[in-house]
């Protein structure tokens, strides 16, 4: 551990790998938050995702990305990296973890603006315009109800620019869907067009789109990318897939967050001994 914080919400480590490589934990150190490898602007984690998941939808590098919950910048870095001309507002609620992306993640870019603000109301005050809009909040392990309801849903299409996209990080417990199942669902209520990438064991993506989005329309802009991004667009196009049938439609009155990643993690614990 190299720094370790109480900021205004939450406790903050960093910690430092024998490879250098350093990540970001925060409260119980239940998942990494921020990572950064040396020389590098991928990770080999979801992340990368974030990063090329948009060109199932999109055919040229967006002009203008939102990140909510930007934590210490992994995403935000990297959009500036690969997109230098691109325009990215990283929101996080906790400044502090901006300071902390400044000084031990390169937390920086030709076009990024960071802004300490509650994502859902800095969205609806915002002028919108959005190609690309992530969705990355939580507050391990549980995502904040009102940025999984068909009311935030519809805030954010109403941002996006025409034909643009969101993101949504679903974090779950290995084996369990019904959190992804039930944001799937309400998306779909918005936007229809919902596709899945499981990405990882305890991440999916979740891409949202009001216009057509499919794994040729990614495959087809595989040219358009840097380099390094080609074999990781090509990988995610081939898992991408409609999302899980079924799944509660929540709203800002019946959000169960809480209840079900609890529900989830005694069942978990319970497969595993726990």
């Amino acid at each position: 551990m190299i720094y370790e914080a109480e900021t205004e919400t939450q406790y903050a480590q960093v910690i430092e790998y024998d490879d250098g490589e350093r990540v970001l934990e925060l409260n119980e150190g239940q998942a990494i938050h921020s990572l950064i490898k040396p020389g590098s602007y991928l990770t080999g984690r979801y992340w990368d995702g974030l990063i090329v998941l948009p060109f199932a939808a999109l055919q040229e590098a967006p002009e203008r990305v939102a990140i909510l919950g930007n934590a210490a910048g992994t995403a935000a870095r990297m959009y500036g990296h690969y997109f230098p001309g691109t325009r990215v507002d990283g929101v996080e609620i906790d400044g502090e973890l901006t300071e902390i992306g400044r000084r031990y993640f390169d937390l920086g870019g030709p076009d990024l603006h960071t802004h300490t603000a509650d994502a859902r109301p800095w969205l609806r005050q915002s002028d919108g315009g959005f190609d690309v809009i992530v969705v990355d909040a939580y507050r391990q392990p549980y995502i904040p109800f009102y940025m999984a309801t068909r009311e935030f849903f519809e805030l954010v299409r109403d941002r996006l620019a025409p034909g643009g996209t969101v993101i949504v990080n679903v974090g779950h417990p290995e084996g369990s869907d019904d959190l992804e199942r039930a944001i799937g669902a309400t998306m779909a209520e918005v936007f229809p067009t919902v596709l899945r990438d499981p990405i990882e064991d305890a991440n999916t993506l979740l891409l949202g789109t009001t216009g057509e989005a499919s794994m040729e329309r990614e495959l087809g802009a595989v040219g358009n990318l840097p380099d390094d991004l080609r074999n990781i667009a090509i990988a995610e196009a081939q898992r991408l897939e409609p999302r899980l049938p079924g799944g509660d439609v929540w709203t800002d009155d019946l959000a169960p967050v809480e209840w079900l990643i609890d529900k989830s993690i005694i069942g978990y614990a319970g497969e595993n001994g726990g």
